[in-house]
């Protein structure tokens, strides 16, 4: 294994496991600074002549200490956090090295942080409070790092998905996907000249250094939280982030020299429009008179596509932001509704869920989306139009299947009411009135034959 690493990234891997992040020897975590030097210790011993796996489980199987001197999950969390501290080394450690040496330095760092660890159980399942110091553990970390250019814009990314990260059932490669992607854009919109105009393999070693500074503002946060399960969720996390060090470069825009052959090519384009045709192509005819009329009857077609094909985005554009805002929102409202009832969360989680919660909910982010200060035309807006008209479909289709069943009941008991019998509508009812005559004729004969009226006779 030795031979096989060159010289120069033997030395600058044996640099970078040397520095370490303890440097003032009476930290109150002496215990934690013992496991970690001691980590590092056995990856300069390892990492020469074993493949990485191997390498950090012998480093960290010797650096654990027993069993009785130490709570459960202390290991682990002290093994994370070196591991990411290490990480973190060669990163910065492959910045001003050669093409070669940087790129086995990188997928050395992102390795040494995806091992999977032996270690000892946790220290007890998470509930509603340690979920909640965990989302703010993972915002205040980002707090007061330092950066700038590209490595500034995908902290500030990595920021606003940390929650998510935390959370858990989300794509880890997706959310930093789209985190490193807007870093592009804002790296291009607030015209950074080391990113805007830097090559694809330098614009990879920012990337990895701005992921593995991410990486490792969560894993420093996490000697500051009381509660062992939130320091060890968050050095999870940080791993998670270290881990992909390497991989982030693959979704990194192409750099300077292929917008080069863009510009190139596009100029080339323009002085070919401007100058005219060539003589062979002066005679050739125009392609709007070669158009036939299938093309003419395609064009709308496609055009309508085009269409139809925006507004399918944009539409999955909300459904996807109200999945992702779904999880902090119940994390909020359990916060402040009921902090010591860890059930309260399970209820507004399966709330939400439901048709009438997801659509109050896209109507509260659309609300929010426009209540923001940005210019007129920005993306926000469109995104708050479509989740307002998300709402208010939702709603009314709910609505709607309430009013509906009593609308229904009432409308056929009244139409089996007014059709039962025809017949009788059409037959003429004399009014109701006085008695007649005749009926009055009656009464005297029936008065004059009655034995009352005989005995009188007699």
């Amino acid at each position: 294994m030795t031979s096989q690493i060159p010289i120069d990234t033997l030395r600058r891997l044996d640099r970078a496991l040397r520095r370490h992040p303890w440097q003032q020897p009476n930290e109150d975590a002496w215990r934690g600074r013992e496991l970690g030097l001691a980590l590092l210790q056995g990856l300069r011993d390892t990492l020469p002549t074993c493949d990485v796996a191997t390498a950090v489980t012998m480093a960290v199987d010797a650096a654990a200490p027993p069993a009785e001197h130490a709570e459960r999950g202390f290991d682990e969390q002290w093994s994370r956090y070196t591991l990411v501290w290490a990480a973190r080394s060669l990163v910065t450690e492959s910045l001003d090295a050669d093409a070669p040496a940087a790129a086995a330095l990188r997928a050395m760092a992102g390795a040494v942080a995806g091992v999977p660890l032996r270690v000892r159980g946790s220290a007890g399942a998470d509930d509603a409070s340690v979920f909640e110091a965990m989302i703010d553990a993972t915002r205040q970390a980002f707090d007061g790092v330092v950066a700038e250019g590209y490595a500034a814009a995908l902290l500030q990314q990595v920021k606003h998905s940390a929650s998510l990260l935390v959370v858990g059932n989300h794509a880890v490669d997706d959310l930093l996907r789209g985190a490193v992607i807007r870093s592009d854009r804002v790296a291009h919109a607030r015209g950074v000249d080391r990113w805007v105009f830097a090559s694809t393999d330098e614009r990879r070693a920012l990337a990895a250094q701005g992921l593995a500074e991410a990486a490792w503002a969560l894993a420093a946060r996490s000697t500051a939280e009381a509660d062992p399960r939130v320091r060890r969720r968050l050095v999870r996390v940080a791993c998670q982030l270290a881990a992909r060090v390497d991989r982030v470069g693959l979704w990194v825009p192409a750099g300077a020299t292929a917008a080069a052959a863009v510009a190139v090519a596009a100029s080339v384009t323009t002085t070919t429009t401007t100058t005219g045709p060539a003589p062979e192509a002066a005679a050739a005819p125009s392609p709007k008179t070669e158009r036939t009329m299938d093309e003419k009857k395609i064009t709308p077609v496609l055009k309508s596509l085009e269409v139809d094909a925006t507004d399918a985005a944009w539409r999955l554009a909300g459904s996807q932001f109200v999945k992702l805002a779904r999880e902090p929102i119940v994390a909020l409202l359990s916060r402040h509704l009921g902090p010591d009832d860890p059930s309260l969360r399970g209820r507004i989680a399966a709330f939400l869920d439901t048709e009438i919660g997801a659509s109050l909910l896209s109507g509260v982010l659309s609300l929010g989306l426009s209540a923001m200060p940005l210019p007129p035309g920005d993306v926000s807006h469109k995104l708050a139009r479509e989740l307002r008209i998300r709402a208010m479909a939702g709603t009314s289709d709910v609505v709607a299947d309430v009013l509906m069943g009593p609308l229904r009941q009432v409308a056929v008991t009244y139409l089996q009411g007014g059709g039962r019998a025809p017949e009788a509508e059409s037959v003429a009812r004399e009014p109701a009135g006085l008695p007649g005559g005749d009926f009055l004729d009656a009464l005297k004969t029936a008065a004059a034959h009655s034995p009352v009226e005989s005995a009188a006779h007699s």
